[in-house]
């Protein structure tokens, strides 16, 4: 007896399907959100058939999402700006307010912490 060949779904649908999931949706609700025919989703979804890039811009559009969001959901790309001869640190963090001021001593200096506050 012949074994079906196992199919590897595309990364990218990977994604289509967590976006779908986060949005709590079935494949057929899914299917008409992206405007596919149920058919054809369930067979992208499977592994069974490819999906274009066009059909991929397409979906980005109608989930009102940018194509690189949904690769990298479920967190969004985020572009920094940034000049060749400049380099840049960012950095965001949460602190209680008791240590909010020692921190930003720390990094500035207390002169420069006094002229943030004011």
């Amino acid at each position: 007896m012949k074994k079906k060949k196992e199919q590897r779904i595309h990364f990218v649908v990977e994604q289509l399907i967590k976006v779908m999931n986060d949005k709590k949706l079935s494949k057929s609700a899914f299917a008409e959100l992206i405007e596919f025919p149920e058919a054809k989703w369930n067979k992208i979804s499977n592994g069974n058939q490819s999906l274009s890039i066009d059909e991929f811009s397409n979906i980005a559009e109608k989930l009102r999402m940018r194509e690189i969001d949904i690769y990298t959901f479920p967190k969004k790309f985020v572009e920094i700006d940034k000049k060749d001869d400049e380099i840049k640190a960012q950095l965001t963090i949460e602190l209680r307010d008791e240590c909010k001021q020692q921190v930003l001593e720390m990094i500035f200096g207390n002169k420069n912490v006094e002229l943030l506050n004011k």
